[in-house]
């Protein structure tokens, strides 16, 4: 199986909503599997005024935030992911749109390493068997959390022409 480390494209949507002071209201070290319950299960948050906005349909900083479209699609495929309930504002141009942040399991025994740099090296070896039964999941290395999703998904998201997606090549390894 093919997998794909799944961010916004910030090179093509540079208007994609930007939020501001959210470190006043989401803690962001509660957006685990394990501390999940802690979460509100509603949040605002206000975003940068612009009357350019691009509502994409996911949203990688400061923490995952993805739209409807895109909590129906992983959804329909059953992993064990729970949503919250994000309203993200622009009080100047009175707007504003749903997203979920969406809380999964998360390892940090698997390495990654991009397609593209590791062209002759074996892709998703001794990978965790549990890997082949989600379509998304978190891998967090060096501090940082990558969202990661199999070819599957990736397919279902391009099919409903999901917004701001971009996609890189990975290989996992244990």
């Amino acid at each position: 199986m093919k997998y794909f480390e799944l961010t916004l494209n910030s090179v093509i949507y540079k208007n994609a909503p930007s939020l501001i002071n959210w470190y006043g209201i989401q803690d962001v070290r509660l957006i685990k599997w394990d501390s999940y319950h802690k979460l509100k299960n509603r949040n605002i948050y206000t975003i940068e005024s612009s009357t350019e906005t691009v509502f994409t349909d996911i949203i990688s900083f400061p923490f995952l935030l993805v739209s409807s479209k895109v909590k129906d699609t992983i959804q329909m495929y059953g992993d064990k992911v729970v949503f919250k309930e994000t309203i993200l504002l622009d009080a100047k141009n009175q707007t504003d749109k749903v997203y979920y942040l969406p809380v999964m399991q998360e390892n940090s025994k698997i390495k990654l390493a991009y397609a593209m740099k590791t062209k002759n090296s074996v892709c998703n070896k001794n990978v965790p068997e549990w890997v082949n039964e989600r379509n998304i999941f978190w891998i967090s290395e060096k501090g940082k959390r990558h969202t990661i999703i199999n070819l599957d998904l990736a397919e279902s998201l391009l099919r409903r022409k999901a917004i701001g997606l971009q996609l890189k090549e990975v290989h996992l390894t244990i």
